[in-house]
């Protein structure tokens, strides 16, 4: 074959020198004698066509052969492979196609391939040959699908010279890929959606408005389903403010391309009514069982209302997908749930030997008025109880130092390996100020307890500790201090001062001076604890600053960049900052700039880089975080990324920022 080739490309060379040569002569022809220098090169021009096409014939007899006989194989092989039922496809080691058979040649529609490399006919393919793989699934072309086998085969050419070619087998699957997908828009989807407020919406509106107000929002909930999905959807009402939905997945991608805009629409209804309504929404997918689809759905619904409502949350295949959550939450007003709460926490607690309590990584002062708040309930009770602490925040020592100066409290902080120790079967395990397993400072004990009661201020996470008796997470409260203390004024419990003010300290924190995130029922609970004897005073001395704070802060505040002209960021790139609560006053203070709706502080403490995020409600930093596996509530949140660089962590915010920003452009 080698031979061949060599020899068709002397020939044209031969041919290419005579033709100019032939010229030469016609030339000097020409000089002496027009007519007969005319005629031949007439007679060149002939010639010329004539070998012109000759080439042409010999490249095609070339390109054919190439085609059906380029292996070193014997005659029965290369027969079976060119009658081979299931396209067949064989490139050399580096991508360069040399063979295929008739199958395939129809396959790619008698497109003419040899010669032309993987790299960039068939990326796929050649990622597979640099990959090592073996197959490739449903790898698309022109339409059709096919599971491609792929081998690498050694070729001897001499005695001491082998070369290596990739083999690839097509074997068709396009009408599985079908009937697939077909079976796929067929699963059974269902649907609970509630309206969050439907009574405050009501009663923040006239008499003469009511009427007009339901059936707006009833308007648009149908409209959106009939209307604007036009799929097979079936959708009824079984109370005033609940409906359920049955679907197919077609009508769910439907809903799912419009990014479930009706959390909006419903928003515009305002008809004098001072409250703007919202609505959860639960969808659970399942293939073969609508019973297990209406059971998750639930499971979804519940996750959206803990979460603060205003969302749509899908759980599919054991995962949670969340869309919308914007809105901030309103103050529930009924105190009832609180009061049956207290209740049953109160006989839990009678029916447990020991009680330990522990909180998030860094243990806070909200961590800490939680845990004070539940221990002194626990006494009261005659209880056992311990605060199981890990690492804490620097912010805590002084409080920490007056707790255990009282008698009561001396032996009641002890470890994790002494917690363990302790603990019987019928103990109880307290976590508070977080519900998401990752963020727990001890997920040993997690483990070791059979009885969990989670007591939370946050939006639910998709990582719930979900084996807990009873998760008490009101998105509502300012702090888990406030929802504690709460249950203890509905005990009528007698606080000491310095419990009084450890409690009243956490919810100070969170709401940065009761100016952020505070209700009627955070003032009331305050009060309770006013009435206790704490002293605000008191405890704003316990929180003052040092001097190296106060420098660190300015230090990094020194780094702010200003994104998307509202949004200030502070990257600690000299890696000073060693103190988680530094990050929050950081992120804190910059909102005070004019301009700013939302900061991002981002510090690498030890492994892990920290990042805290504060906004005044019109960017919610929960949603944004929580791409990046944090969370929080809508002005509030964090999140924390293992064995990252900070470059790392600043481009991986960045890009959840840049997707918050696109997501609200679609809305």
């Amino acid at each position: 074959m080698k031979d061949k080739k060599s020899h068709l490309r002397f020939d044209f060379s031969v041919s290419q020198a005579g033709f100019i040569l032939s010229l030469l002569f016609d030339f000097i022809i020409l000089y002496f004698d027009i007519k007969i220098g005319l005629i031949c090169l007439s007679l060149i021009v002939l010639l010329a066509i004539y070998n012109l096409r000759l080439n042409r014939k010999k490249n095609k007899q070339l390109l054919e052969y190439i085609e059906t006989l380029t292996l070193n194989i014997d005659t029965a092989s290369k027969d079976t492979l060119l009658k081979f039922p299931f396209p067949i496809l064989i490139s050399e080691y580096n991508g360069d196609i040399i063979w295929y058979n008739h199958k395939f040649l129809n396959t790619v529609k008698n497109k003419k391939l040899i010669g032309k490399n993987l790299k960039d006919e068939f990326p796929e393919l050649y990622s597979a040959v640099l990959e090592g793989k073996n197959k490739i699934e449903k790898f698309e072309y022109e339409g059709a699908f096919f599971d491609v086998l792929v081998t690498v085969v050694e070729v001897e050419e001499g005695k001491n010279e082998k070369r290596f070619l990739n083999l690839f087998y097509f074997v068709d699957v396009t009408d599985f890929v079908i009937l697939q997908k077909k079976y796929e828009i067929q699963n059974v989807v269902f649907g609970y959606l509630t309206i969050d407020n439907y009574e405050d919406v009501l009663n923040s509106a006239p008499e003469v408005s009511k009427s007009s107000i339901v059936s707006e929002i009833e308007k648009r909930i149908t409209d959106w389903f009939y209307n604007q999905i036009r799929s097979d959807v079936f959708l009824m009402k079984y109370e005033r403010d609940k409906y359920f939905f049955i679907c197919n997945k077609e009508a769910f991608y439907k809903m799912q391309e419009r990014r479930f805009n009706i959390l909006e629409q419903i928003k515009e209804v305002n008809l004098y009514n001072k409250i703007i309504p919202t609505i959860s929404c639960g969808i659970g997918i399942r293939q073969d069982s609508i019973f297990q689809a209406q059971k998750d759905a639930k499971t979804a619904l519940d996750m959206a209302l803990s979460r603060g409502g205003d969302q749509f949350v899908i759980f599919h295949d054991g995962k949670f997908e969340f869309f919308g959550g914007k809105t901030k939450e309103h103050e529930k007003r009924s105190k009832v749930r609180s009061r049956v709460m207290a209740q049953t926490i109160k006989e839990i607690v009678k029916h447990s030997d020991k009680i330990f309590i522990i909180g998030h990584q860094y243990f806070d002062l909200d961590c800490l008025g939680a845990a004070v708040g539940l221990s002194k309930l626990c006494l009261n009770l005659g209880k056992e109880v311990y605060i199981v602490i890990n690492s804490y925040n620097p912010t805590i020592k002084n409080f920490l130092q007056v707790l255990l100066d009282d008698p009561q409290y001396q032996n009641i902080i002890i470890d994790q390996q002494k917690a363990l120790k302790m603990k019987t079967k019928t103990s109880l395990l307290f976590v508070v100020d977080t519900q998401r397993t990752s963020y727990i400072d001890m997920p040993q004990m997690i483990l070791e307890f059979e009885k969990i009661i989670v007591i939370d201020h946050h939006r639910r996470p998709a990582d719930w500790i979900e084996q807990a008796l009873i998760c008490y997470s009101e998105t509502y409260a300012s702090s888990v201090s406030e929802l504690v203390a709460e249950l203890l004024s509905y005990e009528g419990i007698k606080l000491k001062k310095f419990e009084a003010e450890i409690l009243l300290a956490g919810i100070m924190i969170d709401t940065r001076g009761f100016t952020k995130n505070v209700g009627v029922r955070t003032f009331e609970v305050a009060t309770y604890l006013r009435e206790n004897d704490a002293m605000p005073e008191a405890i704003k001395e316990y929180l003052k600053e040092d001097l190296e704070s106060y420098i660190l802060k300015s230090q990094l505040i020194s780094n702010l960049e200003i994104i998307y002209s509202n949004i200030a960021l502070v990257v600690d790139y000299s890696q000073v900052c060693r103190d988680n609560v530094i990050i929050a006053k950081v992120a804190d203070e910059l909102l005070n700039i004019k301009g700013i709706d939302a900061s991002f502080v981002v510090c690498k403490i030890e492994n892990s880089v920290l990042i805290s995020g504060r906004s005044n409600g019109k960017i919610n930093v929960q949603v944004i975080l929580e791409k990046i596996g944090g969370g929080g509530h809508l002005e509030t949140a964090g999140a924390k990324l293992e064995n990252r660089s900070i470059e790392e962590a600043k481009e991986v915010l960045l890009k959840a920022i840049q997707e918050y920003i696109n997501e609200n452009r679609n809305i």
